[in-house]
């Protein structure tokens, strides 16, 4: 039998739900044919619809190698999607959609492009691509309003939203993207929450449960957040997505526990996680090696860096592996021959392994109660230290938060014009540490001087704070920094803020320079900022 002839017969095994057999004709063919493209595709195609996305991704990148096929691009989009690779899954899906822009192509490109690689403006013109194939789909709705939200496309997102409830009011769908546009647009939590609970009561569903539970939570009514939520986790518990949200519930609340009961769930299950071998589980392992790969943000590593001293007499050497723009600053850090630091892409041997944000956990340190190293703990080797201007108080400025997604960056991010009560101040010098802003506030304000946009990595932007006297910062990396500097600085967070900042008032057991400050009110930078105002004067009035 030819080898056409055996992939012909293996597909009617397809068709007729007879996948194994299928399997064992394409791997008997690969066994007399090593690596032939006429059948790696076949069988990638078989992996994805029996749901193991590895070996697909395995198949197609054999063949991928060798000849740019559109079907195998495809294939590789779809497959890197489902292990939530959504760098790599973008990167396929983007030309897939250019040659055969399906519905569903097209639907998983924008979901890659606003939620997970941060590239929303790029990909908004095929949100209207979609909306001019696929115009009565549910899909297409949904997409479009994410990619105009995300891409800045207010007005248009708001329009088109209530367009398509105007013609469909009893659509379920709408009224999910009706409750987004009320969050971004407006921070109406109270009215999103009811979107989402007209949406669940015409059609019960797994996302109108979860974005409820969001609301809950941005409400501050944990109690009905966690019912919510939990309901939810009844329908399916695996959703990585659901259990980082009941984790980030359970940390707000303190419940050590609990949290990373459903943050292993959601961290080992897929992404590097799934990657990771021989997890480490708190054990004493004197003679091997611990591969620690920095997951999250670049805040949380610095953040949980602390932890790091006390793996020493755990293991004979830690494989710390990091983003590229910390790895110069953490050298001058860990210069200890028990650190190896290794960027993240890089191939390395190890004997256990975990992810950084865990080692509180597997150390048994509560960090609700026991937090190290509080009073500064990342140094910079600068002999000089000057100030960068002698004679008068010298102050670093961040309003942009980065990161992926759309809730957390916006809610994190503010206007520039609300930096002009400080801006104002007299005898401070104020410098930008923003790196990659969109909203660039050193045009509108002259006196900001721009110190941002020369830092080529991590250890650049330490220099800059080291020399400073205090740092005024949304929460983002630099707001981490400053911090573990030990620096003074004046954290500006939203009213529903991240849950390492709890609702303790204005300090927080991560940092003991950092003075916090929350929105009373949703959207409320005004009043943030008069705190802040208040607090620049009187360090300004010591210098």
């Amino acid at each position: 039998m030819s080898i056409l002839d055996s992939i012909n017969k293996a597909l009617a095994l397809v068709k007729k739900g007879k996948t194994l057999q299928a399997e064992k004709i394409y791997l008997n063919l690969l066994s007399l044919y090593p690596d032939d493209i006429r059948v790696l595709p076949f069988l990638g195609w078989l992996y994805i619809s029996t749901g193991r996305y590895k070996e697909a991704v395995a198949a197609f990148e054999k063949v991928n190698k060798t000849t740019k096929d559109i079907n195998v691009i495809t294939g590789l989009g779809l497959a890197y999607y489902y292990l939530n690779r959504y760098k790599e899954a973008y990167e396929n899906l983007r030309i897939a959609a250019d040659s055969n822009p399906s519905l569903d192509i097209l639907e998983k490109l924008i979901t890659c492009a606003c939620e997970k690689t941060n590239k929303p403006e790029t990909v908004f013109c095929y949100a209207k691509k979609m909306r001019e194939l696929y115009p009565g789909s549910p899909k297409t709705w949904e997409s479009y309003i994410l990619a105009a939200l995300c891409a800045g496309h207010l007005e248009e997102a708001e329009n088109y939203c209530a367009e398509i409830l105007a013609a469909h009011p009893d659509s379920p769908v709408i009224y999910i993207s009706a409750g987004l546009v009320q969050e971004v647009l407006y921070s109406n939590y109270k009215l999103a929450l009811e979107c989402y609970k007209k949406s669940y009561s015409i059609k019960p569903s797994l996302p109108a449960l979860y974005n409820m539970g969001l609301m809950y939570s941005a409400l501050k009514d944990y109690d009905s957040a966690e019912k919510v939520l939990l309901k939810a986790s009844e329908k399916d518990s695996e959703t990585p997505g659901l259990n980082t949200t009941l984790y980030l519930l359970y940390a707000k609340r303190k419940e050590f526990q609990k949290a990373y009961a459903y943050f292993k769930k959601a961290a080992f299950s897929y992404g590097k996680g799934a990657e990771l071998v021989n997890l480490w589980h708190g054990e004493n392992a004197v003679n091997e090696t611990l591969y620690v790969y920095g997951d999250q943000g670049i805040g949380d590593i610095i953040m949980y860096s602390r932890y790091l001293n006390f793996l020493q007499d755990k293991f004979k050497k830690v494989i710390l592996a990091l983003p590229q723009t910390l790895i110069p600053l953490f050298r001058e850090n860990f210069k200890s021959s028990f650190y190896q630091i290794v960027s993240q892409d890089e191939p390395v041997k190890y004997d256990k392994s975990t992810f950084i944000s865990f080692l509180p956990y597997y150390l048994n340190m509560d960090f609700y109660k026991e937090i190290p190293f509080a009073d500064g703990y990342i140094k910079i080797n600068n002999t000089e230290n000057n100030p960068i201007n002698s004679g008068r108080l010298n102050v670093g400025v961040v309003w942009e938060a980065g990161g992926t997604a759309l809730r957390g960056p916006l809610d994190r991010t503010m206007n520039p014009r609300f930096l002009e009560p400080l801006l104002s101040l007299g005898n401070v010098n104020f410098y930008s540490l923003q790196v990659n802003a969109s909203m660039n506030a050193c045009s509108m304000y002259p006196n900001l001087v721009d110190l941002g946009s020369g830092f080529e990595n991590f250890l650049y932007t330490a220099d800059a704070v080291s020399r400073l006297d205090a740092v005024v910062t949304i929460d983002t990396s630099v707001a981490h920094l400053a911090g573990a500097m030990g620096k003074k600085v004046f954290i500006m967070l939203p009213y529903v803020s991240d849950w390492r900042w709890f609702d303790d008032g204005g300090k927080t057991g991560w940092y003991n320079s950092a003075e916090i400050f929350v929105q009373p009110v949703a959207g409320d930078w005004i009043s943030v900022m008069s705190d802040v105002v208040e607090k620049v004067k009187t360090l300004a009035h010591q210098c």
